[in-house]
């Protein structure tokens, strides 16, 4: 026997065989595999991206919303203030004209007792007189 010079044959169909197993799993498995793997890989990819986007557009509405809620607050602030210099304006106007009827109604009493202080004294001097005019008759009547 002469081992070493002519190879042996069965090696060469082993190897074939090798490939030819390695061949038909490749196409039987590993193939259908990767193509299921490769649309899975696109679709969490895709989704990713669809995510990502609708992510931006809820920050992008979550901003609007804040703006919108802001400038809603500024304009009830406005209001509010509005109302409170109307509310000041009108109690001014109230005080005042509470002021000007108190100050006529001193007026009218500051007046309505001058007008009696002065009866009074007209009253008085009357009484003064006529009392002068006894005591005088009295004394005349009694000196003559």
């Amino acid at each position: 026997m002469d081992v070493g010079v002519i190879p042996n044959i069965t090696l060469f169909i082993q190897a074939i065989v090798f490939l030819g197993f390695v061949f038909l799993i490749n196409q039987l498995f590993v193939k259908p595999y990767m193509g299921v793997y490769n649309q899975r890989d696109e679709m969490v990819k895709k989704n990713l991206q669809e995510a990502q986007k609708l992510r931006q557009e809820a920050k992008e509405y979550i901003e609007e919303a804040q703006g919108i809620l802001e400038e809603a607050r500024k304009e009830a602030n406005g209001v509010l203030e509005e109302a409170k210099k109307e509310a000041a304006k009108l109690r001014n106007e109230i005080i005042e004209k509470a002021e000007l009827e108190a100050q006529k109604e001193i007026e009218s009493s500051v007046k309505e007792i001058r007008t009696s202080l002065e009866e009074e004294k007209r009253k008085m001097e009357s009484a003064i007189r006529e009392i002068a005019q006894s005591i005088v008759k009295k004394i005349v009547g009694e000196a003559a």
